[in-house]
């Protein structure tokens, strides 16, 4: 029998938002002497490939490794799961990855996203389509791994003017994660904040330890 074809991951980062609520651009705020866009870049070099970096039309973007695959997004301003749909259909028109290889999404706004998780929840992804951690009171369609196969159900979503990737748990046979498997891997759920508002990043600031 032959063996079974390994999976292949990659990542893509929505960064196209306004940030609003913080008053300046997200991407380019520092912490531990790195933007938060080129921190998270960093960190996904060396766990997926490739890493794909959705970014609005005339978005200033702080300097990112080479190897990050930077596209605009098709809708700007139409929330992430037209983000999320830009990066799917750029990785299958490029023939980066196939139906069954997946992807891991996130925003550029999580400090604490360590390499490990990436791992974790793809090895939870079994069979199912998409896998998605439940915690903090929501789901969290940006620290989540779904299958390119998703694709034509996330465009359905687009066409009826949903908005978010969230409504892909239910779309889809989804695998949901809650609170206390997550805290499995980390019962702090650390890898799930993120930084939306000036409080948010000091916070964050206060919080970096090695």
């Amino acid at each position: 029998m032959p063996d079974k074809v390994r999976m292949r991951t990659g990542s893509i980062i929505l960064t196209g938002g306004r940030s609003k609520r913080m008053g300046r651009p997200k991407e380019s705020l520092r912490i531990a002497g790195q933007t938060l866009l080129g921190r998270t870049v960093e960190t996904l070099l060396g766990c997926t490939a490739p890493v794909v970096v959705v970014a609005r039309a005339g978005q200033e973007l702080p300097v990112l490794p080479a190897a990050a695959r930077i596209i605009t997004d098709e809708a700007p301003d139409a929330g992430p799961l037209a983000a999320l749909v830009a990066g799917l259909r750029f990785l299958r028109r490029e023939d980066l990855l196939g139906d069954q290889d997946a992807v891991f999404a996130t925003g550029c706004d999580a400090p604490f996203l360590p390499a490990a998780v990436v791992a974790w929840l793809v090895d939870r992804l079994g069979d199912a389509p998409l896998v998605m951690p439940d915690a903090l009171g929501h789901l969290q369609p940006l620290c989540a791994v779904y299958r390119l196969a998703v694709l034509p159900a996330a465009e359905a979503l687009l066409a009826k003017g949903i908005r978010t990737p969230r409504a892909l748990a239910t779309a889809v046979p989804a695998r949901v994660l809650g609170e206390a498997e997550l805290a499995l891997f980390d019962p702090s759920l650390r890898f799930l904040q993120n930084v939306n508002t000036p409080e948010d990043y000091q916070r964050a600031l206060d919080e970096q330890r090695p």
